[in-house]
């Protein structure tokens, strides 16, 4: 598992430090038909570029484990999380400081403006 403070380098990005991270309170449970019962455990890290590789500064990253046949396994694809999880990591994220308040009112009024679309259609 991942741990505040990491040091870690990706191929053509560069390096970066694990700033902090969000979990889950309990992993997903999952079934499979293959391997029956898979624990899903996604994660949203803040990391911090030595160099950004771009101006959106690319800080937030999404890898998750798997705990499948009791082995802990790495995901090496995007993960697909459904809306009760993300909401949880979103929830955990925004109550450690993740996100600056720019970030934070311009969420806030998309919601709106979408929470006023659904009510003016009902």
């Amino acid at each position: 598992m991942i741990k505040v403070g990491k040091r870690s380098i990706v191929k053509y990005w560069g390096s970066f430090v694990v700033e902090d991270l969000v979990m889950l309170e309990k992993p997903v449970k999952c079934f499979c038909e293959e391997k029956g019962e898979v624990d899903f455990n996604p994660t949203i890290v803040k990391i911090k570029w030595d160099k950004k590789p771009s101006d959106d500064a690319n800080e937030f990253w999404f890898p998750y484990w798997m705990i499948i046949e009791g082995k802990e396994k790495y995901g090496q694809f995007a993960p697909m999380i459904g809306p009760q999880a993300l909401l949880e990591l979103i929830s955990g994220a925004i109550k450690k400081g993740f996100f600056d308040e720019h970030f934070l009112e311009t969420l806030q009024e998309r919601i709106r403006r979408y929470q006023a679309k659904i009510d003016a259609t009902q």
